[in-house]
Order: structure tokens, then C-alpha cells, then sequence
């Protein structure tokens, strides 16, 4: 991880990717810490900080949600917490005033030693650190540590400038002295340099003249007369003193025929965005480092190197070189790196009979010639590391070198890496208004947030939008989001001249080997929005080694974008892309049995998470009808606990969605695949607060399933949609499948099915005030129960009679309900909605201890089996408790463990749950509320 103090405050994650901590109050914290790392600061200390003195009654609640949520960006281990206060953990080198003080330190002593040419390239680079002033910007001006560090960075100026005087650069100085003169007037040095770089260049006049203003700035503002340094160098210019004298030019260690090349491509006007990046670049190179710049095809690594090049160029007084490798051009063969050498060696004045032909002994030469010297190479559009390496310079040695490529060149040593994404929607847009013009975007800025969006922020691809629309005057930017927005032909929309996002992925494409084409073109097929090598395997129809070895090819050619959790995405345009070519290259057949294959692999692991959950639920068991055929399946993740079912629901709810979409649509088995899917997905997508989800699967499998369909899987259907519409608050919805539900069981001579469907029927009746046919349900669904003996329904019904009791402030009754429940299964979920009922029912009658322990037992029984959205109402309702029972620190700590649950559902954003646990005392999250105020149906 990376720090950056010396400006803004910046912060990058190990791979160069930027961490945003956006918030003011999160900056100012991080800054407090980065100024005093590695050492205990108190809450007093900090809290003083981050209110000027002024704290607000909440202060120290707010600083620990400040710091739970800084925690979340730099990692858990980042930030210590004892009794003594906070602690950031920074290690050597990840802080950019370290380098500086560092690279200062150098200069200095080679300063000392008369080096001046070292001197003077070592505090150029301690100097290029800085991005504006001051340091610490978020941090009150009267920081000890800002104000160290900026009085150091002028020292640095002025140790720089004695090199360059020593080194006979007078005349290029004035300009700058003038400069710093005029903004630090009291700095007694920096006007002797003034003098002397004056005099040196023939303005003695102008030198005295400096003198003399000098003296009135000092004399005015600290009634002082200059000090014996400046009224020596008067006297010494009064006299024409020949030790003032420039020195005498050092004599030249470079070749004869060594140049001066300046190669640079013409940086891009229409370049916008990536401001962090430029500078983190351009400050690498300052220091003479090797810079690699990766990411997939069209996302702008070169005019990104470009313009940090460009920004860094003045830095290079011995020239800037440029090549193409050509790794990425259709139709071109890549550079050799021995065709490179000769190129750059020839830029450097070495004849192409000079350079040797053994690659080794040319690299030898090139390492050589560019020794010493303040050389910029850039390389772009590099194949591989093989094609770099011989170019690399010897480290230390003068020369930077920038290099861009698709592949991440992790086997360059000591390379400052930097891998691009997406622009952001500001700068996407900024840049379509660089290119079609400002004032066309200006005019519909909703339309143009929607056409950047449409191009998936690609830098290329909003170049081509740009370019289109610069090429249409009499086009509106809805004119080109109404073609963009038909993704049938949106790939044909973004191509304009010799500007195409489809050539950009053919590239790639073409460069692939059979195995890795065949995975790549079968995900365009479902159109997941990511996905494990367990889903391509059975897209691709290939075994899990075989597809995860493509899978790193496609990752490494920046076709696949790796995500976190063993998980991997397409671009949004790479997806129509690899749809194109399925489309085109696979038949009909092919491609449904690609997709089958896919659906019985959610299918069969649907059904292992489904068995796991019911093992652990309430619920008579309901996995749909059998589907799966031999051969069909392709093996599924591993799913030994609840929190493992979890985890697989929240990632793979939306790709499950997706799957039922195709399965509604494919003939023969699609209507069977779909109610199976459903049926068995039911409990798992409950668990994870998937209500939407659970809706959307269940219509579309009732709608294909027909009233041909088996009653009792009807039933389950309409089970499952009363179940998701009552927790989407839509009461009348629930109640009609509810009774659908009923009548399906009861048609179809399901006993169990009929007793579930009017236990769960009783409890919306419950909730739409309709009392009395609530408990008349109970009570029939009871006798079922009875009849057939199901202990583990006849519980579940207790429990929602239970509610039914508490609901009507019969409290004692409810709790009988609820122990009675209890005594009759042990399952965890049941067993924990039991408890959670029991300890809300103890709450309300005024015994919070009793409910207290009630609520510690529901939740270590969910957590047993996964139920994180009961888990976490349950955990928020253990914080309530404890604030009541005086116990704060308890109660703070469950809230926030709870809100972890809901984010991790994607039920709560983190700027929600940094909101609500802000405050003094938080509100329970209405996502809660309303599974509370419900009493939670099971």
C-alpha cells in the first residue's frame, strides 16, 4: 500500500488501483494518523482534530464509525485499537515523505561530496514527490508535521539550486529565483542565489538592484538589516570578485555522437481524467524508476503514458525516446527486442553497423550508451516481459523507462506497477466533451451520463461515441443513445475511422489458443455479469483444470477481468463481443446445450444448498421435480455449512436470475429445469433477504410450469411468491397466493403441503388485521400436523401463532407458543425464529435479561445455519437491548456486526450504515424494521 502526504492525501492499494476515502472527516482522521504513523494516538487527541476543539456530544461514536469504516478501505490489520488510542501501521517505503526525506538526505551528502550532477538529479526527484502545496493538505495549518516537511521542501529548492549554480546553470535559474523570491520575501538564500545567477549572466545591475529590495523587505518587515552572507556578496559584486566567476563547464563523459532525442508522440488535447495516475507516474519516472502500465484493450494506457511522459519531460535534459512494440496491432508482427535496440541506439547516434548482432552484447551496448544519463524511454504497447527485458537500464543508472502492455509484466524486477480500469461517469463524460465538444454535451447531460454508461466507460469506446457525434452535427447526443442502446448492434454503433471496439477485442481474440477461444466464446452465451470456474466449466463443458487454465490465459490477455472471491467478469462490451462470436460461431443446438449444462449445474448446486438448508429449517422439504440427467451436471462449489450457502446465494442470486430467464425460454426440459430452480432456491434466497429475487424466479416458473403442472409443486410455488410479496410489504398479492397455495395442496391431496401453505396463510391474514381467519388456519394447520405427525411444522405453526398471541398483547401466551415450539424441534432455524419470537416477546413484557439471553442463543443457532438476514435483525435487536441494559460498548459492537451482515447482502450501502451508526444512538435499519414489525414469517 501507498501514501501519498506530500499534497493531497492519496492512498493505492498494492496493485497501483486507487483507495477513495471521499469522505472530509475519513481524510482528516487518516491524515491525523499518517502525520503521527506507527505510535498510539488517544481519542482525545483525535477527536480534538477532527472538530477543531469542538466536539460534538456523539464525537466519540462518530470517530468509531470513522474508524470502522476506514478499516474497511486499508484492511482490518491497518489500524490498532487498545486503551490508549489508535494506531496506523504504515511499513518502510509506503509513504511518499519517506522517499523525499530519503532522496533529500542523498542529495545533500553528495552535495557535500561535490557530486553535483548526482546531487542536483537526486533533489530534482525528492522535489518532482510533491503534488502542490502544502503537505498534509487536509490536516489544520498549524500542523507540526506539515509545517517540517514543507519547511524541508524548500530547504531541498535551495540545496538544488547551489548544485545547479555549482554546475554552471545560472541563466536557467533566474526565472525560478524570481519566482521564489516573491513567495517566501524573508528567505535570505534564495535572494544571494538571485544575485549571483544575475550576476553570473551579466545583469550585475539587476543583482544589486535585488539587494537593495532585500534589504527594504527585511529592514520593513523584521526591522533587520540582511545578514553577512548577502552584504558580502553586495561588496563582491561592488568588486567584480573573480571567484564569482561561472564554472568552467565540466567536460562532457558522453560519446561524440550521443543526441538529444525528443520522440515523444504529440500528447492527446482530448485527454481527461486519471489526474491521480498521471501524477503517481510522472513522479516515478522523475525518480528514475521502471513504470509498467497494464490494463485490457481501449482503456487508454498509452495516453495516459503520453501525457505523464510529456508531464515528466522536463525532467529529461538528455532526451526522451519512443517506440512502438506493436504487442496489440492488427496485422503488424511485434517487435524483436533486438529490432528495438537498433531503433533506439540509432535515436542515440549509434549506426545500425555499430550495434552488435548477439541480442546480449546489443543490450550490453544500449545499457551503456544511455549510463549516466537523464534519458526517458517509453515502450508502448508491449507483447510481453520477454520483449522488455533486454531494454531494461541498469537500476539507479539515470535513464526512466515507461512501458504499456495488456499483461500485467509481473516478471519485471522492481517495477512501479500501475493497472488501468473504466474511467469514472465524471470523466467519461468530461472526455465525450473533449471530443464531440462541450457544448453538444452540456445540452443533455442526463443523455450524455447514459451514453457513457452505454459505452461502459471504456475510454475508447467514449472516444468513438465522440468522434461519431463530431462527425453528425445534425445528430443529438438521444439520437446516439438510441442506437447505442440496442445491444444487438451497439458493437457496430462504437466504430468510426480506424476507431473500433471491435478490432480492439479481435486482437486479443486472435492471439488465443483453441482451448481458451472455446471458454471465451461460450460465456457469451448467459450473459452472467461475472462468474467461478465451476459455471464456465459447465458452459464450456469442459472439466474445472482444463477451464481454469483458460481462465487464467483470458485474465492474463486482459479479456477477463479477475474479481474478488475466486471470481472472474467480462466488460461490458467484451460480453456483446464474446455473444457475437457464439452467435456466429456455434450452432443452435450447440448453444442450448451449452446453456442446459449451465442451468443443471445451478440446478444440482441449488439443490445441495436447498437440502443443507432444509436439514436446518422449519420447512417441509420442496427441491422441485427431478430434472437432472446423467451427463447433464457439471460439479457444483463445495457447500459444507450455512455461512458456505450464504456466501454462494449472495454471489450468484443475480446469475440465478439470469439462469431462470433462459430456462423460461428453452424448449422440452426449460419448464421443468425452471420449477426445480425455483423450488429449490426458495430457502436459500430467503435466508439472504432475496425477496425480489424469490418473486421474480417464482412467477416466471408458475407461468411456464402451466396449470398442467403438479398440484403440490404449484402449491410450493405460490407458497414461495406469498411468502416473497408479504416481505415486500405487498399484503393482497400475498394473501392471493396464499390461498392459491391452500387450494393447489388441498386439490392435490398434499397434507403436509395443505398445512404448511394455511400456517403461513394465517400469518398475512394476521397482518391484514383479518384475526379471526388467521387463527382459524392456525388452528386446521395444527390439526394436519397432528394427524400426520409433523413435529417440525406443527412447531413452525406455533411460532407464527405465537406472533399471532404477541400481535394481540397476549404476551404470556405467546410465550408459552414459543417455548412449546421449541420443545418440539431442535433444527437451528427454526430453533433460532423461536427464540428471536421468545426474546421479543420477554422485551416487550418488561424482562430484557430474559430476552437478552433468548437473543444470544437465536443468534449463534443462525449462524449455524447461514441465515444471515435473520442473524442480523436478531444482532441488531441484542444491541437495542443492551443500551437498556447500560452495557453502550456491547450494544455498539453488536449494531455494527449486524450492519456488516446487511452490507454484505447488499441489503445496506456503506454510506447507509456509516450514516445510521453516526449516530448517538442508532436507528434500526428500516430493511430490519420491517422483518421485526413481521415478526419474521419463516
Amino acid at each position: 500500500m501507498r501514501f501519498g502526504v506530500l499534497g493531497p492525501l492519496t492512498v493505492h492499494d498494492d496493485l497501483g488501483a486507487a483507495v477513495p476515502v471521499t469522505s472530509a472527516k475519513q481524510r482528516l482522521l487518516l491524515a491525523v494518523l499518517l502525520s503521527r504513523r506507527n505510535t498510539r494516538v488517544s481519542a482525545d487527541a483525535l477527536t480534538e482534530a477532527l472538530w477543531e476543539g469542538r466536539p460534538p456530544p456523539s464525537a466519540r461514536a462518530n470517530l468509531q464509525s470513522y474508524v470502522h469504516r476506514l478499516r474497511r478501505l486499508l484492511g482490518d490489520d491497518r489500524i490498532v485499537h487498545d486503551r490508549s488510542g489508535y494506531q496506523l501501521e504504515v511499513r518502510p517505503g509506503e509513504a511518499d515523505d519517506e522517499e523525499f526525506e530519503r532522496l533529500a538526505a542523498a542529495g545533500r551528502e553528495a552535495l557535500a561530496d561535490g557530486d553535483l550532477d548526482r546531487a542536483a538529479d537526486l533533489l530534482r526527484r525528492a522535489g518532482a514527490l510533491w503534488r502542490g502545496r502544502p503537505a498534509y493538505a487536509e490536516l489544520p495549518g498549524s500542523s507540526a508535521e506539515a509545517a517540517r516537511l514543507d519547511e524541508l521542501r524548500l530547504a531541498v529548492v535551495e540545496l538544488r539550486v547551489d548544485a545547479d549554480l555549482g554546475r554552471g546553470e545560472h541563466d536557467l535559474l533566474v526565472a525560478e529565483l524570481t519566482a521564489l523570491t516573491a513567495a517566501h520575501p524573508l528567505r535570505q538564500r534564495l535572494y544571494r542565489q538571485l544575485m549571483l545567477a544575475l550576476h553570473r549572466s551579466g545583469r550585475t545591475a539587476d543583482a544589486l538592484g535585488v539587494y537593495r529590495r532585500a534589504r527594504a523587505v527585511l529592514v520593513e518587515e523584521l526591522a533587520l538589516e540582511p545578514g553577512p552572507e548577502l552584504r558580502d556578496l553586495e561588496q563582491a559584486i561592488l568588486m567584480d570578485d573573480p571567484a564569482l566567476a561561472p564554472p568552467r563547464p565540466a567536460r562532457s563523459a558522453r560519446p561524440a555522437h550521443a543526441r538529444r532525442p525528443a520522440e515523444l508522440p504529440p500528447d492527446d488535447p482530448a485527454f481527461t481524467g486519471r489526474r491521480d495516475e498521471e501524477r503517481r507516474v510522472a513522479g516515478w519516472l522523475t525518480a528514475g524508476a521502471v513504470v509498467t502500465i497494464s490494463g485490457p484493450g481501449g482503456v487508454g494506457k498509452s495516453a495516459l503514458a503520453l501525457r505523464a511522459a510529456h508531464t515528466a519531460a522536463a525532467g529529461f535534459p538528455d532526451g526522451r525516446l519512443y517506440v512502438n512494440l506493436h504487442g496489440a496491432t492488427p496485422g503488424v508482427r511485434p517487435l524483436t527486442p533486438h529490432d528495438v535496440l537498433v531503433r533506439l541506439l540509432g535515436s542515440l547516434g549509434v549506426e545500425e553497423r555499430d550495434v552488435p548482432a548477439d541480442g546480449s552484447a546489443a543490450a550490453a551496448l544500449f545499457r551503456s550508451t544511455i549510463s549516466g544519463r537523464r534519458l526517458l524511454v517509453v515502450l508502448d504497447d508491449a507483447d510481453s516481459a520477454a520483449q522488455v527485458r533486454p531494454l531494461l537500464p541498469e537500476p539507479g543508472s539515470g535513464p526512466a523507462l515507461l512501458v504499456t502492455g495488456r499483461r500485467v509484466l509481473s516478471t519485471i524486477a522492481g517495477a512501479h506497477r500501475l493497472t488501468l480500469g473504466t474511467l469514472a461517469p465524471d470523466e467519461a463524460a468530461e472526455l465525450l466533451a473533449a471530443v464531440a465538444g462541450p457544448d453538444r454535451v452540456a445540452a443533455e447531460p442526463a443523455v450524455a451520463a447514459e451514453v457513457v454508461a452505454l459505452c461502459g466507460l471504456l475510454p475508447l469506446a467514449v472516444r468513438v461515441a465522440g468522434a461519431r457525434l463530431l462527425a453528425r452535427p445534425d445528430w443529438t447526443l438521444s439520437s446516439l443513445r438510441d442506437r447505442l442502446d440496442d445491444a444487438q448492434h451497439r458493437l457496430d454503433e462504437l466504430e468510426h475511422d480506424d476507431l473500433a471496439v471491435r478490432a480492439s477485442c479481435d486482437v486479443a481474440f486472435t492471439a488465443l489458443d483453441d482451448a481458451p477461444a472455446a471458454v471465451f466464446t461460450s460465456l457469451g452465451l448467459a450473459g452472467f455479469a461475472d462468474f467461478t470456474v465451476h459455471t464456465a466449466a459447465a458452459l464450456s463443458g469442459r472439466t474445472l483444470a482444463a477451464t481454469r487454465r483458460a481462465l487464467d490465459q483470458l485474465t492474463e490477455t486482459q479479456l477477463l477481468i479477475a474479481a474478488p472471491g475466486d471470481r472472474f467478469t467480462l466488460h461490458d462490451l467484451v460480453r456483446l463481443y464474446a455473444r457475437e462470436r457464439a452467435e456466429r460461431t456455434l450452432t443452435p443446438a450447440a448453444r442450448d446445450d451449452a446453456l442446459r449444462r449451465a442451468l443443471h449445474h445451478y440446478l444440482a448446486t441449488a439443490r445441495q444448498a436447498s437440502r443443507m438448508s432444509v436439514a436446518w429449517s422449519d420447512q417441509h422439504a420442496a427441491i422441485g421435480p427431478e430434472t437432472t440427467r446423467p451427463g447433464r451436471t457439471q460439479p457444483g462449489p463445495d457447500l459444507p455449512d450455512g455461512p458456505a450457502i450464504s456466501a454462494w446465494v449472495r454471489a450468484e442470486s443475480d446469475n440465478i436470475t439470469a439462469a431462470a430467464i433462459h430456462a423460461a425460454a428453452l424448449d422440452g426440459d426449460g419448464p421443468a429445469i425452471l420449477a426445480g430452480l425455483a423450488a429449490a432456491m426458495a430457502h436459500p434466497l430467503r435466508s439472504q433477504d432475496r425477496w425480489a429475487d424469490l418473486v421474480a424466479i417464482g412467477r416466471l416458473a408458475l407461468s411456464a410450469l402451466g396449470d398442467t403442472g403438479q398440484a403440490r409443486w404449484r402449491s410450493k410455488l405460490h407458497q414461495s411468491l406469498s411468502d416473497g410479496y408479504f416481505m415486500l410489504n405487498r399484503l393482497p398479492e400475498a394473501h392471493e397466493h396464499g390461498l392459491e397455495a391452500v387450494r393447489a395442496a388441498y386439490e392435490g391431496g398434499d397434507r403436509h403441503g395443505e398445512a404448511d401453505a394455511r400456517s403461513a396463510l394465517g400469518f398475512v391474514l394476521h397482518h391484514r388485521g383479518r384475526t379471526d381467519e388467521a387463527f382459524a388456519h392456525y388452528r386446521r394447520a395444527l390439526e394436519l400436523q397432528r394427524e400426520i405427525a409433523d413435529a417440525r411444522g406443527e412447531a413452525l405453526t406455533l411460532t407464527r401463532l405465537g406472533v399471532g398471541h404477541h400481535l394481540g398483547g397476549r404476551l404470556d401466551d405467546a410465550v408459552a407458543c414459543q417455548e412449546q415450539a421449541l420443545r418440539l424441534d431442535d433444527r437451528p432455524h427454526l430453533t433460532g425464529i423461536a427464540l428471536f419470537r421468545l426474546g421479543d416477546a420477554h422485551l416487550d413484557a418488561g424482562r430484557p435479561e430474559r430476552a437478552l439471553g433468548c437473543l444470544e442463543r437465536a443468534i449463534e443457532a443462525f449462524q449455524a445455519c447461514g441465515s444471515s438476514v435473520d442473524e442480523a435483525l436478531a444482532r441488531w435487536l441484542r444491541g437495542d437491548i443492551l443500551r437498556l441494559l447500560g452495557r453502550d460498548g456491547d450494544a455498539r459492537h453488536s449494531w455494527l456486526r449486524s450492519a456488516d451482515l446487511l452490507r454484505e447482502m447488499r441489503s445496506l450501502t456503506s454510506d447507509e450504515a456509516g450514516d445510521l451508526l453516526g449516530a448517538p444512538v442508532p436507528r434500526m435499519p428500516d430493511v430490519l424494521r420491517r422483518g421485526r414489525d413481521a415478526r419474521r414469517p419463516a
